[in-house]
């Protein structure tokens, strides 16, 4: 059970807070809710979750801790890319899918995948899909923005320390 003010992944969602765990009335029906609010989101805006929905409540996870983190990036330069899907939709789906499972590793593997992918298309003299840029983008800002939450430092300057723990 999650509880006020733990900060958790919430699938694609990014790193979100338990802000209330309350009752709430849609039409004749009350529930009992997670509140979640994105961490480092300029906005107000919210999440609710059914405390009784566990599809959506396994997607609530702990954030790794900072030597799980360390470890990750250590051993990402071993990390073999995904398969890479051909036909665009499909490939779409399927990061879409990584990005949702939280698993951090398949985060990784998917951006090391795109990048080769993107390398190939360079060397024929093709732009990488854009689709895949925003892919790639938004699972580094997954990542990105946890490794920000859990280490203390501001968004912009985890790319140096990835860089860094690499060495």
């Amino acid at each position: 059970m999650h509880k006020i003010g733990d900060k958790i992944m919430y699938g694609a969602g990014g790193v979100m807070t338990i802000v209330d765990i309350r009752e709430e009335s849609v039409g004749d029906v009350s529930r009992c809710y997670y509140i979640l609010r994105p961490t480092l989101a300029r906005v107000e805006s919210f999440t609710y979750v059914p405390v009784d929905n566990e599809k959506l409540v396994s997607a609530m996870r702990p954030l790794l801790s900072v030597e799980e983190i360390i470890s990750l990036i250590r051993s990402a330069k071993d990390m073999s890319p995904i398969d890479w899907v051909n036909e665009n939709r499909a490939r779409q789906e399927y990061f879409k899918k990584i990005m949702e499972s939280g698993d951090r590793a398949k985060l990784i593997a998917m951006i090391r995948a795109i990048d080769e992918n993107g390398m190939r298309r360079e060397a024929e003299g093709k732009k990488n899909f854009l689709s895949d840029e925003n892919a790639r983008a938004k699972a580094e800002k997954l990542l990105h923005s946890e490794f920000s939450v859990v280490l203390g430092i501001p968004e912009e300057e985890v790319a140096t320390f990835i860089e860094r723990e690499m060495q």
